[in-house]
């Protein structure tokens, strides 16, 4: 009876391995990316209007990696931060402390209704809403071998 060996080229079984976890950071990469951008386009429809100012300056980051995470920034640029959290929350407090609530105004108004969300505060959160059993089924897609 001949004895049967078993061999592995552990060399080749490493760069098989490597290849492949290059291809899920990738896959996962894309995956978040476009998850991020359709957030933002939803958050866009949703975003009070007067100038499109807060709609031009919403936008994407680049894909982050730690050491056992990875996550995308998103969100609206700096230069309009504190105009972004005001329109977002609905309301600000003026010097004196007095809470100031913002209503929609009349091209706000005008959009209309998006995926069952008015147009003004907590767009980009209603945003996140929209789009959540999405972005949980397409990371699910993302991880699987």
């Amino acid at each position: 009876m001949a004895k049967e060996f078993f061999s592995i080229d552990l060399d080749s079984t490493l760069r098989d391995l490597d290849k492949i976890e290059k291809e899920m950071d990738e896959k996962i990469d894309r995956t978040l990316t476009r998850l991020a951008q359709r957030v933002i386009d939803d958050a866009k429809r949703l975003a009070p209007i007067d100038s499109g100012d807060l709609e031009a300056a919403l936008l994407i980051g680049e894909v982050k990696k730690e050491i056992k995470r990875r996550y995308i920034d998103f969100g609206v640029s700096p230069e309009v931060d504190d105009y972004a959290t005001v329109q977002h929350e609905g309301f600000r407090k003026t010097k004196t402390g007095k809470v100031v609530y913002m209503s929609p105004g009349p091209k706000t108004e005008s959009k209309g209704s998006y995926k069952g969300y008015s147009p003004g505060k907590k767009y980009l959160e209603n945003a996140i809403k929209i789009n959540e059993k999405l972005i949980i089924e397409e990371l699910r897609k993302a991880l699987a071998f």
